[in-house]
Parts: C-alpha cells; sequence; structure tokens
C-alpha cells in the first residue's frame, strides 16, 4: 500500500478554489466545494472531458453485463435487480448504467456523502432511493441489494475502515448477492525498491508543497491485487474473482459473495 496525492480533477485544480493539505485526507466538504465548481464549470455530463466518458461508459457496459450475468441466477426468477452505487460522486457511470439497462432490468439506488454532486443524477434517480451520507449508516437497515458495487472510491478509505464498510455492505445483500469494487488506484507491485523510492518521491513533493511550488492534496492510497483479496477475505467474502478491464485505463475489478 503506498499514499498518493492529487492537484487536479477534471481540469480543475484544487488550488483554484480549496485549501489543501500534504498530510490529510480530503473530508467532505472538500468534495462539496469541488463539485460546486465543477457544475459551474460544466452544465451536463456532455462537458466533461471525452476520454474519461469513455472510460466510464465502457465501465457501465462491463458491469451491466456482469448484472444481467447476476440475473440469470437469481432462485425467484426475472425482475429488476436492486443495485447500490457507494460514492456515485458527479454520477455519470450510473446514467450510463440507467441508459444500459431497462427499468424492467434495473432498480438503482446511489449513495454519496454530498447532496451536491447529485445534481445531474436527480433526473435519473428518485430521491428515495438516493442515500446522503456516509455508508453504512446512511443506509437503510431493511432493504438489500443484488449488488452493490464501489467504483473508484477505495483509495480515499483508510484499510480498517475499509474492511469495515465492506463487512457491513455484505450484511445488507441478499443470499447470493454480491459485491464489486472497480479500483482506479491499483498498485502494480510492491517491492522494497519501489517502496523506497516512492518514499523519496514523497519528500520531494513535501518540499515542492511547502515551498509552494506544486502543492499537493493527499489523496489517499494504492493497493496490490493481494491487498484487495485480502480485505474481501478479512470482510468475510468468499468466491473471489478478479481482473482488469479493457477500458483505455486498465481499471482493476474484484468481486465477492
Amino acid at each position: 500500500m503506498r499514499r498518493f496525492y492529487q492537484e487536479s480533477w477534471q481540469g480543475i485544480p484544487f488550488t483554484s478554489f480549496s485549501h489543501i493539505s500534504f498530510f490529510h485526507l480530503a473530508e467532505p466538504k472538500f468534495y462539496a466545494t469541488f463539485y460546486e465548481e465543477l457544475f459551474r464549470r460544466f452544465k451536463d455530463w456532455d462537458d466533461l472531458p471525452a476520454v474519461w466518458r469513455q472510460n466510464k461508459r465502457k465501465d457501465a457496459q462491463w458491469l451491466a453485463a456482469r448484472l444481467r450475468e447476476q440475473a440469470a441466477l437469481r432462485p425467484e426468477g426475472p425482475g429488476p435487480l436492486r443495485v447500490l452505487s457507494i460514492g456515485s460522486g458527479v454520477g455519470y457511470m450510473e446514467h450510463c448504467l440507467v441508459e444500459e439497462m431497462s427499468a424492467d432490468e434495473l432498480e438503482l439506488h446511489v449513495n454519496e456523502p454530498s447532496t451536491v454532486s447529485m445534481r445531474w443524477l436527480r433526473r435519473h434517480v428518485p430521491n428515495e432511493r438516493m442515500y446522503i451520507g456516509m455508508p453504512p449508516a446512511c443506509l437503510p437497515p431493511d432493504v438489500f441489494y443484488d449488488v452493490i458495487y464501489l467504483s473508484a472510491v477505495d483509495y480515499s478509505i483508510p484499510t480498517r475502515e475499509l474492511q469495515h464498510l465492506l463487512g457491513e455492505l455484505r450484511a445488507q445483500l441478499v443470499p447470493g448477492g454480491q459485491l464489486i469494487c472497480l479500483s482506479a488506484s491499483l498498485l502494480q507491485e510492491d517491492s522494497f525498491i519501489g517502496s523506497f523510492v516512492n518514499a523519496l518521491k514523497i519528500v520531494i513533493r513535501g518540499f515542492l508543497h511547502f515551498l509552494g511550488i506544486r502543492r499537493q492534496q493527499f489523496w489517499g492510497w494504492r493497493r496490490t491485487r493481494d491487498e484487495y483479496r485480502e480485505l474481501l477475505r478479512k470482510a468475510d467474502f468468499r468466491h473471489l474473482e478478479d481482473g482488469w478491464l479493457e477500458d483505455g485505463f486498465e481499471t482493476y475489478w474484484i468481486r465477492g459473495c
């Protein structure tokens, strides 16, 4: 596991709208302020960078295929799958998923710590299926899901908290349900030399940050494939599968039930 840093997202420099920290993770207030800035600059999903949208649409198409596989295995027969997105962000992947699947196939629920980012997604998801806050506390305890997925949100959650969250989410799956994590922060290998070089880079980044030359926000952690598999095992998931998506970004995925 390694720390990593970010200076901007969607072409928006963090220093243009917020105080940033080299040592502390971005908090919900940071993300709320970021999304306010994003909505000021962009009026719809189609205004976002084309390459990023293409990547997310491919991810949504892959997920739709997995959901149809899951639907075919349901003992109760056909009907819409109840699916929960954790940390849906600006909601473009969820928008694509709704376009890929019909209402007879999909009942989509979404979660996000701040209501600000839901602005565009509200056109497609009913308010009663939107859960604002930190999961699992914000989720209704009596609603259970066929599939729960996390897309590019795991990086920002400390390991102990992530393991706890995964365990709590597992308890909200129907029998035979599955959890899918799509990670944009896979650490390909974690060797002693690699860790040493990374530590030097962090020291250099720290100097540049505090000199005001290149200010960076502590963004989260990169994890190895083995670390992801261990996290799911400790959260009592079994029958693990994983791989990489052909989406142009080599997104890593892992799922368990």
